[in-house]
């Protein structure tokens, strides 16, 4: 089951608090997201460091930014 929208910013959120976090749902299906996190926690860091930064706060969305 997709998670929605609002449990993936709180999750986020929960992991990253100073976090700028756009979500968009790429397909209309609330089942397909992007993600841009904009955070501090970011700098210093490479892209696939970031992924695993989010994926390890739970989620999966694809994009991530310092």
């Amino acid at each position: 089951m997709a998670m929605a929208a609002s449990e993936i910013e709180n999750l986020i959120k929960a992991a990253f608090p100073d976090a700028i976090i756009t979500i968009e749902d790429l397909r209309g299906d609330g089942d397909h997201y992007a993600c841009n996190v904009i955070s501090s926690a970011f700098d210093g860091k490479n892209r696939v460091q970031q992924h695993l930064m989010i994926e390890r706060s739970g989620c999966t969305c694809p994009q991530t930014r310092s």
